[in-house]
C-alpha cells in the first residue's frame, strides 16, 4: 500500500469520524510535525551533497569478496538507518547494490533484502530512526536514555543475526570498479551538520522546535529552496489524518470497549502491534495504537518487529522492492519469495526472543 493510499485513507478516517465527534486542534501534535519535517528536509540535504555515496564508495573500494562486500552494505545500511530513516538508507545504498550486481553479473536480491531487514532494525534504536519511533518518543514523552534502554536489547539481537547470514556468504574474492564520488561543498555540508544537530537538540526537548523549524525554513531557503520539494508531504499529511481519528474516537464507547479487552496488558499491546503493522504498516500502526494504551515499551518493540513480515508491514520495504524489480522486471516473484522467507524468519526469532526477554 503506497504512502499515497494511506494518506487518503487516513484523511478520509478523519473526516467520517468528525461526523461523530468535533475535531480539536490539541489531536495534532505539531511539534513532532515540525521536527519531523526538519530532518527531511536536511537528510534530503545530505543526499543532495552525496555523502553517504561517497562514504559507502570509499569503504567498498577496500573489499576483497563477496562476504566483504555484503558485510558493508548490509552493515552500512544498518548503521546509516540509525540516524537518517531506514527509508533514505535503503533509497541511498540499495541503487550502489544494483550497481555493483551488474559489474558482476550477478542477481542481488538476497543481500538487497538483508539490507532492508537492516534498516527496519537497525532504524529501531534511535528516535530519528523512523517516523514511528520519532511519534512514539514525542506521544510518551520519554527521554532518549529511556527510549534506548527500550531498544537496545531488539538492536543487538537483530546485529547477531545479520552478522550470522552475511557469515554464510562466499568469500570468493572479486573485482569491482566503482566510480570515485565527490561530495557537494564542504560549506553546505557543514551547514546541513549543523541543521541536523538542531534537529538532534529538538528531539532531545533541548531546543523549541518551532525555533529549528524557523532556522531550517530561513538557512535551507537562502541557498537550497529545490529541497523543500523533496519533502514527503504525503507523510505529514497523514499523521494529521491519523491524529483527528484517534482523537474522534477515542470517546466513542466501542472503542473503549476494544481497548478495555485488547489493549489492557503489555502483551496483548505488543502482539497487537505486531499484527496490525504486517496489515497496514507499522507507521499508522504505532499512531493508531498509541492513542489507546500506556504501554510504551510494549507498543515500540512491537511496531519495529511488526516492520517485519509482509512486504507492507514498512514502507521502506516497498521501496527497496520497487527499485530491484525496476531493473530486474521479471524477477518480481522471486523476490518476494525470498523476502518473505527471510522476513517471516526474522519476525518470529525476533519476536519471540523479545517476547521472553523484554515483554513477559
Amino acid at each position: 500500500m503506497p504512502r499515497q493510499a494511506i494518506m487518503v485513507i487516513a484523511c478520509l478516517l478523519a473526516a467520517v469520524s468528525s461526523i461523530w465527534h468535533s475535531p480539536q486542534i490539541s489531536y495534532i501534535n505539531f511539534s513532532l510535525l515540525g521536527l519531523l519535517f526538519c530532518l527531511m528536509v536536511v537528510v534530503n540535504g545530505f543526499k543532495r551533497l552525496r555523502i553517504l555515496d561517497y562514504l559507502a564508495i570509499y569503504i567498498l573500494k577496500r573489499c576483497v569478496s563477496l562476504r566483504d562486500i555484503t558485510a558493508t552494505l548490509v552493515g552500512i545500511t544498518f548503521f546509516v538507518s540509525m540516524l537518517v530513516t531506514n527509508d533514505v538508507a535503503l533509497m541511498t545504498f540499495v541503487p550502489l547494490t544494483l550497481v555493483i550486481g551488474t559489474q558482476l553479473n550477478r542477481d542481488m536480491a538476497k543481500i538487497i533484502i538483508w539490507q532492508t531487514l537492516a534498516a527496519n532494525l537497525g532504524s529501531a534504536l534511535m528516535p530519528m530512526g523512523s517516523p514511528h519511533n520519532l511519534f512514539l518518543y514525542a506521544h510518551y514523552a520519554m527521554s532518549f536514555w529511556q527510549f534506548l534502554s527500550y531498544t537496545i536489547l531488539l538492536v543487538i539481537i537483530a546485529a547477531l543475526w545479520l552478522w550470522w547470514l552475511v557469515a554464510q556468504e562466499s568469500e570468493k574474492v572479486l573485482n569491482i570498479v566503482l566510480e570515485a564520488v565527490e561530495f557537494g561543498p564542504r560549506k553546505e555540508l557543514f551547514i546541513f551538520i549543523g541543521l541536523f544537530v538542531l534537529c538532534l537538540l529538538g528531539v532531545s526537548r533541548l531546543l523549541d522546535y518551532r525555533v529549528i523549524v524557523v532556522i531550517t525554513i530561513v538557512v535551507v531557503g537562502s541557498f537550497a529552496r529545490g529541497l523543500f520539494r523533496l519533502v514527503d508531504y504525503s507523510l505529514l499529511v497523514t499523521f494529521v489524518g491519523l491524529f483527528i481519528f484517534i482523537g474522534n474516537i477515542s470517546h466513542l464507547p466501542v472503542v473503549l470497549d476494544i481497548k478495555n479487552n485488547f489493549m489492557s496488558s503489555g502483551c496483548g499491546v505488543y502482539f497487537m502491534s505486531i499484527a496490525v503493522s504486517q496489515i497496514v504498516s507499522n507507521v499508522p500502526a504505532a499512531i493508531l495504537l498509541a492513542g489507546f494504551t500506556e504501554y510504551a515499551k510494549e507498543l515500540l518493540l512491537g511496531v519495529n518487529i511488526g516492520g517485519l513480515g509482509t512486504i507492507i508491514a514498512s514502507m521502506s520495504s516497498v521501496i527497496s522492492y520497487k527499485l530491484y524489480v525496476e531493473q530486474n522486471e521479471n524477477k518480481g516473484r522471486h523476490y518476494l519469495r525470498v523476502f518473505t522467507y527471510y522476513n517471516f524468519i526474522g519476525l518470529v526469532v525476533l519476536g519471540t526472543l523479545i517476547y521472553f526477554l523484554a515483554i513477559r
